[in-house]
């Protein structure tokens, strides 16, 4: 979605995280703001980016956001997830998959060369994912990555503890090469598009003289502007000496962009849903589950509090993804009719006298609980309550908050709680539904089954898979979903078209894009 936008400052808006890391967060939680201070950049350039001088530039160990959303066009890895999230090759030619499904063989593409014009080798390869096995960004992604070893004949083998059937969805890890004099740079060597460069005191990008697309890009030279915080970053992006950031217009930090930008949004995996106490109190029923399941109007909901930003899904997976079944997700689908109906086969009876519904002597009664430092997600509560109590229910919403809210859900006080969770690129949701952010205590044997088959199934396997995971899914009702929120590219007014962000990468296939005059 591209759309011209002028918005008034402190009203919308917030710096999003691009790392790259998609592994579901330990807990649900806000997004973080990342910190900018501004410098001019050179008057005759019309592109400049934002970085944050002081933090790491490495793609796999840093830990600035800001830094991170440059990684893009540094860095490539094996793989990358391209707007249906479909792993597309990069520096990987081909896989080969062991008949348990537990080892990945992978062979690189030929010809590609670090930016020093060093060769990729399988033992490069494989060293930058076993970094990424212990780092904080790609740890909990690769969690069931046992080790990675270099083959004589060049090839890269992933050994794995259980099958997974989409690994390459998880393997847009940057391969790095580590260097001597890497000095102030703070940052190895890639393959990708453009190089660091320092000159004097100022960070450049420079095109990688060694990638086929070194020809073709758009900028030949692109100062990084220091912007540490927040504010700098934004009065940075006002006065032009920043022409691109990426925000996340739902998060409870918002701030808002003053100059005139295009905006173009990019799907991602962070979801929003509702989440359901399954260990006691109303919720133990799976009827009552999909009942409230069915009580938000999603499209409606992702039209008015997310302003458009967002992908309306019934289930954990994206709409966007080959492997989401409208069949299953129909089942969860907005219907309130068939939602007091649930009710009713649960066992509930509205009585006319107070107008709520009682299973024998006990009232429909509900905890909603929802984090009050998030607007949107307050919204989303105030929304619920209010079909919940036109369907008899008496529902007493808590806002609490963060560290609260945390405790709350750890302890299991709540019958309903309003989550956000980053999933991986595979949109495994075993987190959500057998680990550790399922506060509600959900077990179903089946839906766990039919979980591991469809995480082990490749290609036409997985679809039949993925089916009879979400029919189950839509049966049980562990949580949930309401959709994915959207991530926004702005970029200062007549500065290029034919944008095509992506969830990892914010400047995805820069050679294409359009520059103006």
């Amino acid at each position: 979605m591209r759309r011209t936008a002028r918005i008034i400052a402190l009203c919308l808006g917030a710096i999003l995280c691009m790392c790259g890391c998609d592994a579901p967060d330990p807990q649900p939680s806000p997004s973080d703001t990342p910190a900018p201070t501004a410098t001019a950049a050179p008057q005759a350039v019309r592109f400049s980016l934002g970085c944050d001088p002081g933090a790491s530039l490495h793609p796999i160990t840093g830990d600035s956001q800001v830094n991170q959303e440059l990684t893009g066009l540094v860095y490539q890895g094996l793989y990358e997830l391209d707007n249906t999230f479909t792993p597309q090759p990069v520096l990987a030619r081909s896989a080969s998959v062991s008949e348990d499904g537990l080892v990945w063989t992978i062979s690189l593409a030929a010809g590609a060369v670090f930016s020093d014009g060093t060769p990729l080798t399988a033992q490069i390869a494989a060293a930058s994912l076993e970094q990424a096995r212990t780092s904080p960004l790609y740890a909990a992604r690769l969690a069931q990555v046992a080790a990675v070893t270099a083959g004589e004949d060049g090839t890269v083998s992933i050994f794995l503890s259980a099958p997974n059937g989409n690994l390459s969805a998880l393997l847009d890890v940057p391969i790095v090469l580590e260097h001597e004099g890497e000095g102030d740079l703070h940052a190895p060597l890639g393959t990708g598009y453009y190089r660091y460069e320092l000159a004097g005191d100022r960070l450049y990008l420079q095109p990688n003289p060694y990638h086929t697309a070194s020809a073709a890009l758009p900028y030949s030279t692109i100062p990084l502007t220091p912007a540490s915080d927040s504010a700098g970053r934004i009065a940075a992006f006002d006065s032009g000496d920043i022409t691109a950031v990426t925000t996340d217009f739902s998060s409870p930090y918002a701030l808002g962009y003053s100059s005139s930008y295009e905006t173009s949004d990019y799907p991602t995996t962070t979801l929003l849903y509702v989440g359901f106490r399954a260990s006691g109190g109303p919720c133990q029923s799976a009827p009552v589950r999909r009942a409230f399941s069915m009580v938000l109007d999603r499209e409606e909901l992702v039209r008015i509090e997310l302003s458009g930003h967002g992908d309306p899904s019934a289930l954990p997976v994206s709409p966007l993804c080959g492997d989401y079944s409208e069949t299953a997700a129909a089942l969860l689908a907005y219907d309130t009719q068939a939602a007091a109906l649930l009710l009713e086969e649960a066992g509930y009876v509205r009585n006319p006298e107070d107008g709520l519904l009682y299973r024998g002597q006990n009232p429909l009664e509900v905890t909603l609980l929802v984090n009050s430092d998030n607007d949107v997600r307050q919204g989303i509560a105030a929304r619920m309550s209010e079909t919940l109590t036109g369907l008899g229910a008496a529902v007493t919403m808590t806002r609490l908050p963060w560290s609260d809210f945390t405790a709350a859900l750890a302890a299991g006080q709540f019958d309903l709680y309003i989550g956000e969770v980053r999933l991986p690129g595979d949109f495994d949701p075993s987190a959500l539904i057998t680990g550790a952010l399922n506060y509600g205590g959900f077990y179903s044997g089946e839906l766990t089954l039919a979980l591991a088959q469809w995480r082990s199934a490749a290609g036409n396997a997985r679809t039949q898979a993925a089916q009879a995971l979400w029919e189950e899914f839509a049966q049980s009702a562990p949580l949930s979903p309401l959709c994915f929120k959207r991530g926004s590219l702005l970029m200062r007014w007549g500065i290029a078209s034919n944008l095509q962000p992506t969830r990892a990468n914010p400047f995805y296939q820069i050679e294409r894009w359009t520059i103006a005059g």
